[in-house]
């Protein structure tokens, strides 16, 4: 059911999918020194934002405003119903520039973005998308845009064909596919204007979107930090280096920039999927078009260049203690903007890339779900956990114990929902989980030195050990019977959870393993290894070619040869 435009605002909550309107209003910085035109406000009727009229080629977003994709495609169409049927939509509030005659949007872009969209047929994936996007479009963003013009269709009907029936029927008053048509040419956004300068025309748009409800801390915080590295890289990686440039003032590394970001964010998302029985895996790091997903980057990006929230959060730099940490100064010619990006692709090749030797290529069905649903804290600390074992020179121990220890993982999928949700949201839950990691693969190590493989109920015992665990993992102390609850009336339609965590099961039981470590393989890494080395005479026969993980291949390979040449089982020359 569509919901009322009362429940509709430009920043509503984050919905599960958003259809992506960036395209269609230009992003530009405010100008400087420039004031306000006096007098009347400028007026536009919906034909004026076809894509080729002028007050479409006027109109800008102020290049702070954040990504114009928080609306589902129900929100889109019920916007444009609103404004057809002339029921009450709050008013756009613009600044309009003295100089250029520009109206750049403070408060509104997500509503002008939704009837540009409807008048020009473009929901991510029209004529203005394509030109804004280029190949960056995704599968995702396709087929949102396919959604709500078939929604559109089915429930409102297109720009093009309203203006026709109004055209074609002056004496029919009564049909309200005509009349719609007419509002096309009668009604006009309600503007209120900002008088003064660029810099009056910020704060306005600071103060109205200052309210939690609208924009929470941390985007304000991102849009206030807008020139420092770790918001640009932020924005670069979520774009895929695409889309508007917030990085364009660096002459001379701006192109760096955008390349780069488009390869850290293949490694770090993959394939874009959703959990679905049509799906060929799941997702490797969620969903990018969301909330989530921005501050999980964003997160990834502090968290792995060493940036506490008070050297760069204007929000945390008020008191007197906050002011003794050095403040992350802005950038000014993209370097550290690149060496952020590196710094974060570095990490994620290591954990996922085939193509890097020595690299572990984590299954994030393993890491990074629950019993039903991916969680940014466990794909944050599958990305921690494999620094650490590379940074303690433990691959070798790892990979000895992998099976185990990733079968364990699977088994107990409720710890990582537990701590996740037991934790609160964003990196609360990190350390946990890492020491949940920690110590289930030290209980492994430990198992294989002594010859004696721990049983659940010891690792289970270990875990409890931790205070933290203690109280956020849901089992029991040993030999304490937990009471049984009643039975539930079970319902009859699978809900999406149940759904979700069959495709789950199903991936973890359908994957292939590396036959060196018997460990589960996702496919995106797999590394191509002969069993028969070249060396040795093994051929490039299909009977000669295995799959497997990119360290097994190489560093624990290497090692065990090394360890069989110390203990005089083969020689060099073998080897």
């Amino acid at each position: 059911m569509i919901k009322p435009y009362s429940c509709l605002k430009d920043n509503y909550a984050m919905p599960t999918h958003q259809v992506n309107l960036d395209a269609l209003i230009q992003r530009q910085d405010f100008e400087a020194g420039v004031s306000a035109i006096q007098g009347e406000h400028p007026v536009f009727k919906l034909d004026e934002l076809q894509y080729h009229k002028t007050v479409f080629r006027l109109l800008r977003k102020p290049d702070f405003q954040r990504t114009t994709n928080n609306w589902a495609p129900n929100m889109i169409v019920e916007f444009v119903r609103t404004f057809l049927d002339k029921e009450l939509i709050p008013a756009i509030i613009i600044w309009h520039s003295q100089a250029s005659e520009k109206i750049y949007l403070i408060d509104g872009a997500h509503r002008i973005s939704a009837l540009i969209a409807w008048v020009n047929d473009d929901y991510g994936d029209g004529i203005i998308s394509r030109q804004f996007f280029g190949d960056g479009i995704t599968e995702r963003q396709r087929k949102l845009h396919n959604d709500t013009r078939k929604l559109i269709h089915e429930t409102i009907g297109s720009y093009a064909d309203l203006v026709q029936k109004a055209a074609n029927n002056p004496e029919n008053d009564t049909d309200i596919d005509v009349r719609r048509g007419r509002v096309v040419a009668t009604r006009t956004p309600v503007l209120q204007r900002v008088e003064g300068d660029s810099i009056t025309a910020e704060k306005a748009f600071l103060r109205i979107n200052g309210s939690p409800a609208i924009i929470d801390s941390t985007e304000l915080d991102v849009i206030q930090a807008r020139r420092k590295p770790n918001t640009i890289a932020t924005r670069a990686l979520m774009q895929a280096g695409k889309g508007y440039q917030y990085w364009a003032r660096f002459t001379d590394s701006k192109d760096k920039i955008s390349t780069l970001a488009a390869e850290v964010y293949k490694l770090l998302f993959g394939e874009i999927v959703e959990i679905s029985t049509q799906s060929p895996d799941v997702p490797r790091a969620g969903q990018p078009y969301s909330q989530e997903a921005f501050n999980m980057v964003l997160d990834m990006v502090n968290g792995f260049n060493n940036i506490r929230p008070v050297a760069w959060q204007a929000s945390k730099r008020k008191s007197e203690a906050a002011k003794k940490t050095p403040e992350l100064p802005d950038d000014v010619d993209g370097s550290t903007t690149l060496a952020f990006l590196e710094r974060v692709k570095k990490i994620a090749r290591f954990a996922f890339d085939p193509s890097l030797s020595g690299a572990l290529g984590l299954d994030p069905a393993v890491y990074c779900y629950g019993p039903d649903k991916f969680y940014t804290s466990a794909y944050l600390v599958a990305l921690q956990f494999a620094m650490e074992l590379d940074a303690q020179e433990k691959l070798f121990e790892f990979t000895e114990v992998r099976h185990d220890f990733e079968e364990f993982i699977v088994r107990h999928k409720s710890f990582i929902k537990d701590i996740s949700h037991g934790k609160g949201s964003r990196t609360r839950p990190l350390e946990s989980l890492m020491e949940l990691h920690r110590t289930v693969l030290k209980c492994f190590i430990d198992g294989r030195q002594d010859e004696k493989q721990p049983t659940d109920e010891e690792i289970t015992a270990a875990l409890l050990e931790s205070p933290a665990l203690k109280t956020t993992l849901k089992i029991s102390e040993p030999n304490v019977k937990v009471p049984a609850t009643p039975p539930k009336q079970r319902r009859k339609s699978f809900p999406k959870s149940v759904q979700q965590a069959k495709v789950l099961q199903d991936t973890l039981d359908n994957r292939g393993t590396c036959p060196i470590c018997r460990a589960r393989l996702a496919p995106f890494s797999r590394s191509k290894d002969h069993k028969v080395e070249k060396s040795a005479g093994g051929d490039a026969s299909v009977e000669n070619l295995q799959h497997t993980h990119a360290y097994c291949n190489s560093g624990y390979k290497t090692k065990l040869r090394h360890m069989a040449i110390m203990e005089g089982k083969t020689d060099e020359t073998t080897a």
